[in-house]
């Protein structure tokens, strides 16, 4: 998350009673509050007068509509400034500043809220075989982007979006970010959603791919789901504080039990990564071409229409 957020809600937070420090976003007027003694986000824009921005667990929302503007305050129920409420204003900022497509500020901002709802308040049970795959390979990555460097640890763990609803899987702090998908051996395809996934930006965004194949015995090459979240866990741990609490709020968020034996089975032999440069050339279907009324846009790439984007994984740098 950007520590241009942290330090503007530390800031209000230090002031007196609605208190204001403006955020940095190139569309919507967004304001950091001291919101009797917690800290709220305040958006300044034009909702229409059927749409409803929620509740969710951790915030309240209240809507003021007057005049030409309305002003809509997302508050935190902590009057602590918590991990979660900071990646909650990060995912809307991220979500409200984007320019494809015909959704207004305040479309935008309602659907980032009830996107981020689904994430974070997912109900306790178990993942799906497709939900332990996609985490699976997140976690790998992690683990190879840390390198077994305690100084990169929060960074890392800083910049993991995917249990939080984040458009891309991992957003660091210099504007690169990274999508990471899993699929069967031998690769073949990968799904796409939404279309901002492999959308090209300023500062870089990389298609990763791990091809892996569950097993149902120990065949001494596989690796298993619950030692792989152990050891990140373990990374956690070791570096405490901060890192400790995304850990602690990605399990909540994709309510992730451990514990449960039902991990226990899942095992699975892996390939090479492979990696592909997004560019302005590559193969996607572009939000702006997509009509008015669409609101969820999913498809398929095939791996082999992508060989002029491939990369050597092992170059990669996604951390500056």
């Amino acid at each position: 998350m950007s520590t241009t957020i942290q330090r503007a809600f530390a800031a209000a937070l230090a002031g007196k009673n609605e208190r204001v420090v403006q955020l940095p976003h190139p569309r919507v007027t967004f304001l950091a509050q001291n919101f009797n003694g917690r800290p709220a986000l305040v958006a300044k824009l034009s909702l229409r007068p059927e749409q409803v921005v929620p509740d969710g667990r951790g915030f309240s929302v209240t809507t003021d509509r007057s005049g030409a503007d309305d002003f809509v305050r997302i508050a935190s129920t902590d009057s602590t400034l918590s991990l979660l409420f900071l990646k909650l204003v990060d995912y809307v900022l991220e979500r409200t500043a984007q320019t494809d497509g015909s959704l207004d500020p305040g479309s935008l901002l309602v659907n980032a809220i009830s996107e981020f709802k689904r994430f974070s308040q997912r109900k306790p049970g178990r993942l799906s075989e497709d939900e332990i795959r996609g985490l699976f390979a997140e976690l790998l990555l992690l683990i190879r982007l840390q390198g077994g460097d305690p100084a990169r640890t929060w960074d890392v763990f800083d910049s993991w979006g995917g249990p939080f609803g984040a458009v891309h899987d991992f957003e660091f702090a210099a504007g690169n970010a990274l999508e990471v998908k899993s699929t069967h051996r031998p690769p073949t395809e990968v799904r796409i959603s939404p279309p901002a996934q492999t959308s090209p930006l300023p500062d870089g965004v990389d298609l990763l791919v791990l091809p892996l194949e569950r097993v149902g015995l120990d065949t001494g090459a596989e690796l298993r789901f619950v030692d792989v979240v152990s050891e990140v866990g373990a990374l956690a741990s070791a570096h405490g504080g901060d890192v400790v609490e995304v850990w602690e709020s990605a399990l909540t968020a994709l309510g992730l039990d451990i514990t449960d034996e039902y991990y226990e089975q899942w095992r699975f032999v892996t390939g090479d990564w492979l990696r592909f440069v997004v560019s302005d050339a590559f193969p996607r279907i572009d939000a702006d071409a997509v009509p008015t009324g669409i609101v969820k846009v999913a498809y398929s790439l095939r791996l082999d229409a992508l060989v002029t984007f491939a990369a050597n994984f092992d170059e990669l740098e996604a951390l500056p």
